[in-house]
């Protein structure tokens, strides 16, 4: 029988990060990803914001998961070049598609049942409780828990979980394009960020993997071409002779203000994590893994699976990760200068470490 306490729907890092941390505290776990890889398609740069969670991450995970130092993360002026701020320390730069499969990998070590190619297409009630799933694949077409935890990701926002259970208004999806480049003129331990009245400058980032490689999103294949053949700003200087090795999709949902989490993250025994609770950020969603994997064996073992008992989960997000959000498009309106957002986001998380790992 496809029996759990606990089963987690989504495999990006918030999801893996759940499964692995109920498993940890003795529930039995399943984990359901819709994609036939963990940690692919690559959503973002893989950066991961300075903090203790992040430096106990990256400790256990260095001898398997590439990472780079962030020395500097420089804000410019894109049509001149000019230096606008820096900060320091800024993170992690790795390889997500490496990390997602080492978390996932520690979660079924430590007993998660992971189903790959497995699409959870809607909840089982009973009254108002959930009481199991229904998927798409005749390998396990439904399953029982206890408690779900709900990171089905940016989609959450306009057809997923999270507007299904009403957290949120319908939101939008805005794709784009990432593209990895090599021969650029970027410098490892370096990420150089461009602020312009052009859109089609602003908030360009060089998320630097080492010495002339890097992530660079954009809207499409055009649109970097385009790019690439002006000369009147810095952005196009430094991709002048840079051409891509790999280029993927992403999307970003938008319901209200962009990594700003719902009022409510909670509904009757489901927890919403990641991007589906409205939050952004790899470390953030790692650590509401951890706080909702927490809270959910808590409440397991206590008996007790009320929404009450599980809103303890809330109310840690409210306590931490609200002070500092990832307001990455607006953090300069909202914390005056990307050092002091990284600072804040720091003070937030101290003493939070990623304790499944190490």
């Amino acid at each position: 029988m496809n029996n759990y306490d606990v089963i987690v729907i989504g495999g990006g890092p918030a999801g893996c990060y759940a499964a692995l941390t109920a498993a940890r505290n003795g529930c039995s776990v399943a984990l359901f990803e819709e994609h036939q890889a963990i940690g692919w398609p690559r959503h973002d740069p893989g950066w991961l914001m300075e903090s203790e969670f992040t430096e106990s991450l990256i400790q256990a995970m260095r001898k398997v998961v590439p990472s780079t130092h962030i020395e500097e993360y420089r804000v410019h002026d894109a049509q001149s070049g000019n230096l606008i701020e820096t900060a320091s320390p800024a993170g992690y730069i790795v390889r997500r598609d490496f990390l997602d499969k080492e978390i996932a990998s520690s979660a079924v070590r430590a007993g998660v049942s992971l189903y790959i190619k497995t699409k959870v297409l809607k909840f089982l009630r009973k009254g108002e409780t959930v009481e199991g799933i229904e998927t798409n694949s005749p390998a396990i077409p439904t399953a029982t828990a206890k408690i779900f935890i709900c990171a089905d990701g940016i989609r959450s926002v306009s057809s997923g979980f999270a507007l299904q259970e009403r957290l949120c208004e319908k939101g939008e999806l805005k794709s784009g394009l990432s593209f990895v480049l090599a021969n650029v003129d970027v410098t490892s331990g370096i990420v150089e960020h461009f602020l312009s009245t052009d859109p089609s400058l602003n908030y360009k980032c060089f998320f630097t993997h080492h010495d002339g490689l890097c992530i660079l999103g954009g809207q499409s294949s055009e649109a970097f071409y385009e790019l690439k053949k002006r000369s009147d700003n810095a952005v196009s200087r430094k991709i002048k002779n840079a051409y891509p090795i790999e280029v993927s999709g992403f999307a970003r949902g938008r319901s209200g203000k962009y990594g700003e989490y719902f009022k409510k993250i909670v509904r009757d025994n489901i927890l919403f994590i990641g991007d589906a609770s409205g939050g952004a950020g790899n470390i953030h969603g790692m650590i509401q893994g951890q706080f909702a994997g927490d809270v959910a064996a808590s409440a397991i073992h206590a008996h007790d699976i009320s929404e009450e008992r599980l809103s303890e989960y809330q109310g840690l997000v409210d306590g931490t990760l609200v002070k500092a959000p990832f307001f990455y498009f607006s953090v300069r309106e909202d914390f005056g200068s990307f050092n002091a957002w990284f600072r804040a986001f720091e003070a937030a998380t101290k003493g939070i470490t990623a304790k499944e790992l190490i």
